[in-house]
């Protein structure tokens, strides 16, 4: 083989490659998969070179997984045929921007991945979707996410239970107010050098946090230890202190913390979930009592009603009594031999 062909052929395979990689070949063949899962529909857009929410799938989807595509951009109308979905996934997209109510018709989503992305900001609206529990922004530069949240509404209405905002910039926690349900947070790989103290007040359930390779002063780490040993977290991905700071110089984050109103308010929100819960079980079984009760009162009601119908059909149907002809009556004479008959004794026939 001659040098001329060696380079065509390597030229040619260089090309096919390339033209794989972005989808010129092979992109009929290429369409989005409908599975089952957990009884969910899913559909799995994985890794097809889109450049937008394909707006042709299946309206009744509750997974769709469009992650490894090329996004830049959602729009307002990107989800609004698919409004029952309660998992999203869009990482390793380019997404740059999020029109505003891009989200607001994904009343039942549950969880969402937005890391590996080109974000600057965590869209508002996204806390306020009514049943979000897990959020991953993770690998993002939120450079303007602390201005942003300045108008935010708090309370938020997501009940945010997992939050992930590893490797984002961030210089410390976002504020959202108080978060009573989320129990893990991952904020990783932050040079979180302005971190607040006063931010686990709102984190009232905390069971662990993620402060890996993050860039804690000695009293800001000393602080954050102290503080989630005495609400029981798990420190295992916390930095540890190398030395121990004299209280006057690092104080305790107990009047921070666990004694400040914020934390107050957060354990009142708390045991307030919980007696809801506790009432709305404790309705819910009576009104399943009493449904059971109703339903069998019905059935009794119904069931005399139709043997009050058949004792009537069998009485209708009952041979009649036979009257002697000793007794019979002529209806002429009825009126005037009332009086003369009335006080004599039937007889009946032996029929």
């Amino acid at each position: 083989m001659d040098l001329n062909s060696m380079i065509l052929q390597i030229s040619f395979i260089v090309m096919y490659s390339e033209m794989m990689a972005y989808g010129f070949i092979g992109q009929e063949e290429r369409k989005c998969k409908y599975l089952r899962v957990d009884k969910l529909l899913k559909i799995r857009c994985y890794d097809m070179n889109l450049k937008e929410v394909p707006p042709y799938l299946k309206t009744s989807v509750e997974v769709l997984d469009l992650s490894f595509n090329r996004i830049k951009k959602l729009k307002r109308s990107s989800f609004q045929p698919y409004k029952n979905i309660k998992f999203l996934l869009l990482y390793e997209n380019m997404i740059q921007s999020v029109e505003p109510g891009s989200f607001s018709y994904l009343t039942s989503l549950q969880e969402i991945d937005l890391s590996n992305n080109a974000l600057m900001t965590i869209p508002l609206e996204i806390f306020q979707l009514p049943a979000l529990r897990n959020l991953y922004v993770d690998s993002n530069d939120l450079m303007y996410l602390p201005s942003d949240l300045e108008a935010l509404e708090t309370p938020i209405q997501a009940p945010l239970e997992y939050l992930n905002i590893a490797d984002c910039g961030l210089q410390d926690l976002p504020d959202l107010g108080i978060l009573p349900k989320l129990w893990h947070i991952n904020a990783s790989l932050n040079p979180l050098m302005d971190l607040s103290i006063e931010r686990f007040a709102l984190m009232c359930n905390l069971k662990s946090v993620d402060l890996t390779r993050s860039e804690l002063t000695p009293c800001q780490c000393q602080q954050v230890n102290n503080h989630l040993r005495v609400v029981e977290v798990k420190t295992k991905f916390v930095p540890v202190c190398l030395e121990t700071l004299d209280g006057s110089k690092c104080p305790l984050p107990y009047n921070y913390t666990i004694n400040s109103m914020d934390f107050i308010a957060c354990k009142n929100s708390v045991k307030l979930a919980e007696k809801r819960s506790m009432w709305l079980f404790v309705t819910g079984c009576a009104g399943g009592i009493l449904s059971v009760l109703l339903i069998m009162w019905l059935c009794i009601h119904r069931r005399r009603k139709k043997n009050v119908k058949k004792l009537r059909a069998s009485a209708l149907q009952r041979r009649s009594l036979v009257i002697s002809p000793k007794n019979a009556i002529n209806k002429r004479d009825h009126q005037s031999n009332y009086n003369n008959h009335n006080n004599d004794l039937l007889s009946c026939d032996t029929a």
